[in-house]
């Protein structure tokens, strides 16, 4: 901070009164641009550390994507068999061995975008730079209800074959919602495989550098 000081004398004539004024003034320019100096220097690190942190957060998220879609692909086999098995009248021995609901889906990271957006160092980026991650992002939270009602489809379906493999039987009721929750669940992990197949596109077009 620049301390002012008055003259240790007065200002004899009104050249000195103007000299000194325009000292004060000089002095206040200086002060101030070496503080929009600093600022603009703090924000270019804050930008760069975002860059930074979103990037390696996306290389990640890419990752998670393309794990996540290779278990969808794997599930959505698994749930063909199990729908195959639940319609084609075979014994409750012969189907329940059989049966499986279980998926390995992660969930991706948004810990540095959103702490890009809520310290505003995300606005400091170009929007031309972060159009791809934007979308990845926003589709994701968008995508949340749909992968929520899949992971309790399975899990609904997971509980009652558990109790079915308890008693040894499935009942009519049972088998029924387990046709249902099945096909459910299919329509849902191909609405998200195809979601993701997207994302992953998205990210590996990432330009955020």
């Amino acid at each position: 901070m620049l301390d002012v000081h008055p003259a240790h004398h007065a200002a004899q004539t009104w050249r000195d009164f103007f000299i000194h004024i325009a000292t004060i003034v000089l002095g206040l320019i200086i002060a101030v641009g070496l503080e929009q100096t600093v600022e603009y220097l703090h924000h270019l690190r804050e930008a760069r550390e975002a860059r930074e942190n979103i990037n390696q957060e996306v290389a990640t998220n890419l990752d998670i994507l393309q794990d996540n879609q290779k278990d969808l692909a794997k599930t959505q086999q698994q749930l063909a068999k199990n729908l195959d098995l639940l319609n084609s009248g075979a014994s409750d021995a012969q189907i329940l061995p059989q049966l499986d609901y279980r998926y390995d889906l992660h969930r991706s990271h948004d810990a540095a975008w959103v702490a890009a957006k809520i310290d505003g160092s995300l606005a400091l980026i170009p929007s031309s730079q972060i159009g791809h991650a934007n979308y990845f992002y926003e589709s994701t939270e968008a995508l949340e209800p749909a992968r929520f009602r899949f992971f309790t489809d399975m899990d609904t379906a997971e509980a009652l074959l558990d109790h079915a493999k308890a008693v040894g039987k499935v009942a009519a009721s049972d088998r029924q919602q387990l046709l249902a929750l099945t096909a459910s669940a299919m329509g849902r992990d191909l609405l998200i495989s195809r979601f993701s197949s997207i994302q992953i596109k998205a990210l590996q077009s990432n330009n955020l550098q």
